[in-house]
């Protein structure tokens, strides 16, 4: 009976082993995507920063922004393709079942196949990009804008949102919703003169494009570099928890072998007294 437990504290000692050592190696990848992802998200956030200024601009060169009209809002989603990092997602998922039960959403944009598996039966139609990219850049950024566009013009969709996870730090991750269309009313900058070519209403289409797909150049870095610190997280706790329970399974299978010599050696005494006696 006692062989047979130390076998199987042998087998779960192995087993745990094999899955530290895959916990370790996950670890260590997302590290070392880390800091390739996070020094472009320092470089997409001035571009962005960019682009809204000059959106600024051409919004107040442009005296005449017509009502978008139409009723119901298209729902951007961001969300990772890959699992194992903690409850990431799942607050992502929380934040965007919030905005659908408190709006009129009419088409779902989903990026991540976390995204498109959790409101794929939601009776809310969808448009998923999985595996559209590891890191994002400008022109599958730009894909995505052009076929929102696109859902909007068809459905005749009044507005645009879109759900992401906003870096703060390594330490912190925090679902966002922000409201990309209609744009909000901007603070008129001090120094407004500005000629403009071509025509402003042709400039403030095409610049206005250009900045929805800054921001969502920028929700696809924040959410990636987010996904990758909570992977590493996620996996250093796992391997620090599989490390503690490799020790408790030796410390347990030491006693037990202990046990098992002790009951030996009492039994080889019992048997040589036996004999004398």
């Amino acid at each position: 009976m006692s062989k047979g437990k130390l076998r199987t504290i042998k087998k779960r000692i192995e087993s745990t082993n094999s899955t530290m050592q895959i916990t370790r190696a996950m670890e260590m990848v997302a590290r070392a995507k880390i800091n390739k992802v996070q020094k472009g998200l320092k470089f997409v956030r001035l571009y962005e920063r960019a682009m809204e200024r000059a959106l600024i601009r051409a919004y107040f060169g442009d005296s005449n922004h017509p009502d978008s009209g139409g009723e119901g809002e298209i729902l951007l989603v961001v969300s990772s393709d890959m699992g194992l990092a903690g409850a990431f997602n799942a607050e992502i998922m929380k934040a965007a079942e919030r905005e659908v039960a408190k709006s009129n959403v009419i088409h779902i944009v989903t990026v991540g196949i976390k995204a498109e598996s959790h409101f794929k039966k939601s009776g809310v139609p969808i448009t998923p990009f999985s595996h559209f990219f590891d890191t994002p850049d400008l022109d599958e950024a730009a894909i995505i804008v052009d076929d929102i566009e696109e859902i909007m013009d068809s459905k005749n969709a009044s507005g645009l949102k879109m759900v992401f996870s906003s870096f703060k730090n390594p330490l912190a991750q925090i679902p966002k919703t922000v409201k990309l269309l209609p744009v909000e009313d901007f603070e008129k900058p001090d120094n407004d003169l500005f000629d403009f070519e071509p025509e402003i209403e042709v400039l403030y289409e095409e610049v206005l494009n250009s900045w929805l797909v800054a921001k969502v150049l920028q929700g696809l870095y924040e959410t990636k570099v987010g996904e990758l610190f909570s992977r590493q997280a996620a996996m250093k706790n796992a391997t620090e928890n599989a490390k503690n329970m490799i020790e408790q399974l030796t410390l347990v299978r030491n006693k037990l072998r202990q046990s098992n010599i002790t009951q030996e050696i009492i039994e080889v005494v019992n048997g040589a007294e036996a004999l004398n006696g």
